[in-house]
C-alpha cells in the first residue's frame, strides 16, 4: 500500500528520520517496505492491520511509537448540536453495523487544495474534484471509505437493505450490474444509488452542478463486501478495506474529519446529520499479566515499560493490570496478542535463542510398519512399482457399509485388493508393454475385521509366462522378507500360497498367461517370519559367476531346481537366479541359472569352483527327465 512519507513526518513530532532509516525499523518492527521512490513509500500491511493500519495515522502511530516521538494528528471537530433540517436513514440490512450520514449545502464542487492533490496522486489516487479528493483524502488519513451522493437527486430518506430481485444499477464508471439478492446495497424511496462498501451509482454522482450533498461514513460486514465485490468483479479501494473489516468507531471520525475539510474548501454547512448505530462495538478487555510474559518471551521487562508501550500503541492501561483494546485493533483478541504487541516493539533481538529442554525418548516400534517397509524394498527391488488404489468398493462382503459414500460403486470398505489392481492393469495394460504392480493396504472381512494385504500383478504384451514369474518373484519376496517355509498347492484354476501350514493367499493366471495376479495376507507372512537375521559383512574378495542350462519337462519346477542346487552342499555358492526361460515346441522347459561363487577368505581359482560344479551337477542329474545342456 503507498503512503506519503512527507505527511507521515506531519502526523508525528519532529524528529522522524529518513526514509530508508524509518524503513529499516518500521520493517523490524511493524510491516515489510516493499519501496521507496520519492516521498511515496509502499508498506506491505498484514491481512490482520487492515483495520487500523491501511492508513497515515495508523502508520504514524506505529512510526511514533517506535521512534518515541508523540503523535500530532488533525483535531477533530464537533457538528453542531442542533440542525435545521433531519436526514432520514433507516438501516434494514444487519451486515450494516453504523451508518453515519451528514447532509451539507456547498458553495461549489470546487478544486482540491495542491497539497491534498499531491498526496492522492503519490498513493497512487486520480484527483478528480474537490469532494470527491476530500473523501478520498479522509479515506487515506484515518482509514474509514467514505462515498458522498448529490442530495437533490434522492427521493426521501437513504435505506440500507438488501437488492431486490432483478433490480440492476449504472455505477459511476457506467458499469451496468445486475444485483442478487445476497447483496447489501444503499437506496432511495424508489431506486439503488450505492452497492454498499463497493461503488456509487451514476444518478446521485456528484458534479459541477451540486448544491447540497450527503456524507457517507458507514461500516459493513467484511463477508458481505468481500463476496459481492468477488462475484460482481468490481474491485475498489473501499471494498478492499471493508473486505478485511473497518471498526464501526471509525465511520464518526471519518465523518467528522470530511465535513470540516468540506467546509474549509468547498465552503460547506452542516444542514443536519443522522448516526445510526443500533448495536456498538463491544469493548475488549484483557488481563496482562506480566510474569506470564517474562515466561513465554524469556525477557525480563518491567511492567511499567510493557504499559509504556501499549499506551503509545493507543492500548488504555485500566486498574489491577486490566487493557483495554482500542476499536480499531480488531485483531487484538487474547493475552498473547498483548505480547506480541510489546515485544515486536521492544525488539526481537531481545529474545534469546535456547534449546529447548524436553526428554529423550526412543522412538515407538510398530511391528507391522517396519515389517511393511521391508516386504515393500524386497519387492520393489523385484522390478514392481506401488500403487495406491481406492479404499472403497461395491464389494459387499466386506461387511463395512459407508453411511455416506462418494458414490454408489464405493459404498462399502474394499474385502480385497484385487478390484484396484485390476483396475490399473486395464487402464494402463495399452499404454506399458509390461506392467508390473503391487499395493499393501487393508481390507475388511464379513465380520469388518480389518488385516493387511499384499497384492501383485504382472501383464506382458508378449511372453506368456506371467504366471510363472510372479510364482518366482513371490518366493523372492517371502525369502528376502524372513520366510523359509512356503508352498505353493494346486486347488482349480489357481494355487494357494501355504505358509507355515497355513493357507495365506492364492496365485491366479489370467488372459491365456499374459497376465497373473496374487493376494497374500500381509500379517500371516509378518507371524511367520523369522525375526533374526545374521550380520554378515561384505568379503573382500572377489565373486565369480558361472552358468549352467538345462532341460526339464514340461512338469518341472523351476522353484524345485534352484532349491536343489542350492543345498548341494557347495561351499562357497552365495546367490543362485534364474536369467533365462522358455518353453520349447516339444513342450520342454529351456532353464538357465547363474550361480555366484565367493570365499570370505580368500581369492577362488578355477579349480576349486569346478569342484563346485560338479557336486552340483551330480545332484541335477538325479533329477527325472532333466538334462544338462
Amino acid at each position: 500500500m503507498k503512503f506519503s512519507y512527507s505527511y507521515i513526518k506531519k502526523l508525528v513530532s519532529e524528529g522522524l528520520p529518513k526514509p530508508q532509516k524509518f524503513a529499516d525499523e518500521v520493517a523490524m518492527r511493524s510491516f515489510e517496505i516493499e519501496e521507496i521512490q520519492g516521498d511515496m513509500i509502499d508498506i506491505k500491511i498484514t491481512a490482520n492491520r487492515w483495520s487500523d493500519a491501511a492508513c497515515h495515522m495508523g502508520i504514524a502511530r506505529e512510526a511514533a511509537t517506535i521512534f518515541g516521538l508523540k503523535e500530532n494528528f488533525p483535531v477533530i471537530k464537533e457538528l453542531p448540536k442542533k440542525t435545521k433540517e433531519q436526514l432520514k436513514v433507516e438501516i434494514r440490512d444487519l451486515s450494516c453495523s453504523r451508518y453515519f450520514g451528514i447532509l451539507m449545502d456547498i458553495k461549489n464542487v470546487s478544486v482540491s487544495p495542491a497539497y491534498m492533490q499531491k498526496i492522492l496522486t503519490t498513493c497512487g489516487q486520480r484527483p478528480i474534484n474537490g469532494i470527491v479528493d476530500i473523501l478520498n483524502y479522509v479515506m487515506l488519513e484515518t482509514g474509514q471509505p467514505m462515498h458522498a451522493f448529490d442530495a437533490d437527486t434522492i427521493e426521501g430518506g437513504i435505506v440500507v437493505r438488501k437488492a431486490k430481485k432483478g433490480e440492476k444499477i449504472t455505477t459511476i464508471d457506467n458499469r451496468e450490474i445486475k444485483l442478487r439478492p445476497t447483496d447489501t446495497v444503499i437506496a432511495d424511496e424508489k431506486k439503488v444509488i450505492a452497492i454498499a462498501g463497493v461503488k456509487g451509482g451514476k444518478e446521485t454522482e456528484i458534479t459541477s452542478k451540486t448544491k447540497r450533498i450527503i456524507v457517507e461514513s458507514a461500516c459493513f460486514d467484511a463477508v458481505s463486501i468481500y463476496r459481492t465485490a468477488r462475484d460482481i468483479e468490481l474491485r475498489t479501494d473501499a471494498s478492499q478495506r471493508y473486505g478485511h473489516g473497518v471498526s464501526p468507531e471509525t465511520a464518526r471520525t471519518g465523518a467528522l474529519r470530511a465535513a470540516a475539510l468540506i467546509s474549509e474548501i468547498c465552503g460547506g454547512e452542516v444542514k443536519g446529520y443522522t448516526d445510526v448505530y443500533p448495536k456498538k462495538q463491544a469493548k475488549r478487555v484483557i488481563k496482562f499479566d506480566i510474569a506470564r510474559f517474562i515466561k513465554i518471551t524469556g525477557v525480563d521487562l518491567k511492567k511499567t515499560q510493557a504499559f509504556s508501550i501499549l499506551k503509545k500503541l493507543g492500548f488504555k492501561v485500566l486498574s489491577d493490570d486490566m487493557v483495554e483494546v482500542p476499536p480499531q485493533r480488531l485483531d487484538v483478541e487474547i493475552f498473547e496478542d498483548l505480547v506480541e504487541e510489546v515485544i515486536r516493539i521492544y525488539g526481537l533481538d531481545a529474545v534469546v535463542s535456547t534449546a529447548p529442554i524436553v526428554p529423550l525418548v526412543p522412538p515407538h516400534s510398530d511391528e507391522i510398519f517396519d515389517y511393511k517397509e521391508k516386504v515393500k524394498n524386497a519387492v520393489t527391488a523385484l522390478g514392481f512399482d506401488e500403487i495406491y488404489s481406492y479404499s472403497f468398493g461395491e464389494d459387499e462382503t466386506s461387511g463395512v457399509e459407508l453411511m455416506n459414500p462418494i458414490g454408489q460403486d464405493k459404498r462399502f470398505m474394499r474385502a480385497s485388493l484385487m478390484p484396484g489392481i485390476m483396475t490399473a492393469v486395464l487402464g494402463n495394460r495399452r499404454v506399458f508393454d509390461e506392467i508390473r504392480i503391487f499395493e499393501i493396504g487393508k481390507v475388511f472381512d464379513s465380520l469388518g475385521k480389518e488385516h493387511y494385504s499384499l497384492g501383485f500383478a504382472i501383464r506382458s504384451k508378449k511372453d506368456e509366462q506371467a504366471f510363472r514369474t510372479l510364482k518366482g518373484a513371490i518366493a523372492e519376496t517371502m525369502k528376502a522378507s524372513g520366510i523359509v517355509d512356503i508352498h505353493f498347492v494346486p486347488k482349480a484354476d489357481r494355487l494357494m500360497i501355504e505358509i507355515d501350514e497355513k493357507t495365506a493367499g492364492s496365485l491366479k493366471v489370467a488372459e491365456g498367461g499374459k497376465a497373473a495376479y496374487a493376494e497374500i495376507n500381509l500379517e500371516i507372512m509378518m507371524m511367520s517370519a523369522e525375526q533374526e537375521f545374521e550380520y554378515k559383512p561384505i568379503s573382500q574378495y572377489p565373486s565369480v559367476m558361472r552358468d549352467i542350462s538345462v532341460w526339464m519337462p514340461d512338469n518341472g519346477r523351476v522353484g524345485d531346481v534352484m532349491e536343489s542346487m542350492e543345498k548341494a552342499g557347495a561351499k562357497d555358492l552365495i546367490d543362485t537366479d534364474l536369467v533365462d526361460h522358455y518353453q520349447g515346441d516339444d513342450g520342454r522347459i529351456s532353464a538357465t541359472f547363474r550361480l555366484i561363487f565367493q570365499s570370505y577368505e580368500k581369492t577362488l581359482s578355477d579349480g576349486e569352483i569346478d569342484t563346485e560344479m560338479k557336486r552340483i551337477t551330480q545332484i541335477l542329474s538325479s533329477f527325472p527327465g532333466l538334462e544338462i545342456r
